[in-house]
């Protein structure tokens, strides 16, 4: 391998990197802003920080309200779709299973498409796409 073709290969694994960093971090802002979103809307919501994806049963965001719980699976895409695959699905079903106490339990899939959010109900295990011009199935603010 030569000197030019080692450089470049350094160069692709360092964009790589940075661009990773980038989706990250838009990801972490989606899920704060959704926070805040729904303190406006009146429910106890908290994000789950985790840096790496874990066996556990975590969402991104939970919220509370009355008898209500809601797991989130947050992604923020610049593309005109996003996918979920059926194990972070599972995730969001795994975690609501833990809190019997609450009569309803909403497993929401949560695109933050530029200057728009599209919420989906999920009641069934499966990989789900998300499009960026599909109507919500779930009004938070009728919760």
């Amino acid at each position: 391998m030569s000197l030019r073709e080692l450089a470049a290969k350094s160069k692709s694994t360092k964009r790589k990197s940075r661009d990773m960093k980038g989706i990250r971090r838009r990801g972490y802002r989606a899920e704060r802003q959704l926070v805040r979103k729904l303190r406006r809307l009146g429910f106890n919501s908290v994000r789950i920080p985790l840096s790496a994806p874990s066996s556990e049963a975590l969402p991104d965001v939970f919220a509370t309200k009355g008898n209500c719980i809601l797991a989130f699976e947050v992604k923020a895409p610049h593309a005109e779709r996003v996918y979920f695959r059926k194990k972070q699905v599972e995730k969001l079903f795994g975690f609501l299973d833990m809190f019997e106490a609450y009569d309803e339990k909403l497993a929401i899939l949560a695109g933050k498409f530029p200057y728009r959010w599209v919420f989906k109900r999920v009641e069934a295990l499966g990989d789900y796409t998300v499009r960026k011009d599909e109507k919500s199935n779930v009004k938070l603010n009728e919760i």
